[in-house]
């Protein structure tokens, strides 16, 4: 388990947070929360992301808590400046990062819901993919994150280093 733990940190830490902060930095107000037609706004699917993340941290800690509401359909409009919408993202990660430590240095004595955190892990990875595809058509420049060093051999080399 200690091992599936650190592969999410470090895919959410190292590998999914950058790439996240490095799109919406390369982003304008206009770009972010433009919807198409059918189409949720780049930052309606990064503030399901920060959703879908704080939910999980409140269920490390406590893991009987309860949503009244699903998150399914939850993707806001709160035009919302990207340099602020950066800051918003890295403190839920940084709030996610802080529990799931907390999971790991207690080795056995706290467990969290393996299917949940796979399903956060890869459906995170899901929007993000779409966030990175819809912002290189809007500004037409590549991303290179694998050529920048955000790539899976460099994130594997942080795991196992991390053992």
């Amino acid at each position: 388990m200690e091992l599936f733990y650190k592969l999410s940190y470090h895919r959410m830490i190292d590998h999914y947070l950058p790439k996240l902060i490095q799109t919406v930095d390369k982003l304008t107000i206009q770009n972010v929360w433009e919807e198409g037609k059918g189409v949720n706004s780049i930052g309606g699917i990064i503030l399901h992301i920060c959703e879908h993340i704080k939910r999980n941290t409140a269920r490390y800690a406590n893991p009987n808590i309860t949503f009244n509401e699903g998150i399914e359909e939850y993707f806001p409009i709160l035009d919302i400046e990207p340099n602020r919408l950066s800051l918003m993202v890295q403190e839920v990660f940084n709030d996610w990062k802080k529990e799931i430590e907390k999971v790991i240095a207690e080795k056995n004595n706290i467990e969290i819901d393996v299917y949940n955190l796979f399903h956060l892990i890869e459906h995170i990875g899901y929007h993000l993919g779409q966030i990175v595809d819809r912002t290189k058509r809007i500004t037409k420049k590549p991303l290179n994150f694998c050529q920048n060093g955000l790539n899976e051999k460099n994130l594997r080399a942080i795991i196992e280093d991390s053992i």
